[in-house]
């Protein structure tokens, strides 16, 4: 199971980024340029990103960039494993010289991903593959219609003592698949193997809308009456995230967790 995720799925990149508020930058100002503008610095094939913003938990108020990429292979051909660019990534920004005025622009507002931003670069362990979070933007602007906007929660997990990674990943591997998420909510189990924070397990939920998260958690970590009725009616899920609980930590409170909700997307 591990070997087909590792081989053939995409991988993320997380990319902390920051704006300069010391020049007196605005987080109103940064987001309406990169609606505008920031969307069109173009991505390397196969890549795409998604500009977070905190709304609530360690991080609320400040900004992430998210990389979702094809696979492993094609972050390679691009991002070497220090976090230099490779030559073919060189070439690409040769290539479109017109991109490095918006660039520049961009870095007048804040920081931008790579280095010497604090990333890590996450590989999938598990995902769960019945979600009714379909494919698509995370953020999209839609005149005459609504906007998608949909919230990505990161929650930082460690396991317990003398639990062994193999041991714990093996759980995921032959478990995860009783795993049932919320309605218009998407699980994944990432593990960050190279930049700033190795060996970090983070779960990654992806939730269709804010007002998706709403039904289930308006406040943090206080469940509503909704969550209630669907965890008594998913037991083996409960049961599940039990037998997670005795290996690793678990998302939510009281561990390190943020819940961002997307601002901006690229544009190709």
């Amino acid at each position: 199971m591990e070997q087909q995720y590792a081989s053939s799925a995409p991988v993320f990149s997380l990319y902390y980024i920051a704006i300069d508020t010391e020049a007196g930058v605005t987080p109103e100002q940064f987001e309406t340029f990169v609606r505008q503008k920031g969307v069109h610095i173009p991505c390397y094939p196969g890549w795409c990103w998604t500009l977070l913003r905190g709304l609530r938990g360690e991080r609320a108020g400040q900004y992430l960039m998210l990389f979702e990429i094809d696979s492993a292979e094609q972050r390679d051909r691009y991002l070497a494993a220090d976090g230099n660019k490779t030559e073919l990534a060189r070439q690409f920004w040769r290539e479109h010289p017109e991109a490095l005025d918006i660039l520049s622009e961009w870095e007048r507002y804040g920081t931008f991903s790579g280095l010497p931003t604090i990333y890590t670069d996450f590989r999938l362990l598990s995902e769960n593959k019945k979600s009714t979070v379909p494919y698509g933007p995370r953020y999209q602007e839609r005149p005459g219609e609504e906007s998608v906007a949909r919230v990505i929660g990161i929650h930082n997990l460690a396991l317990r003592p003398d639990v062994k990674a193999e041991t714990f990943e093996t759980f995921i591997a032959e478990n995860h698949h009783r795993i049932e998420d919320y309605p218009d909510w998407k699980f994944r189990l990432l593990k960050g193997e190279r930049g700033n924070r190795l060996d970090q397990y983070v779960v990654l939920m992806e939730i269709a809308s804010l007002e998706a998260l709403d039904v289930f958690y308006p406040e943090p970590d206080i469940a509503t009456d909704e969550a209630a009725k669907f965890a008594r009616a998913h037991r083996d899920t409960k049961q599940m995230y039990e037998e997670w609980k005795q290996l690793a930590s678990f998302s939510g409170s009281p561990q390190i967790y943020t819940d961002y909700l997307s601002v901006a997307e690229s544009l190709n």
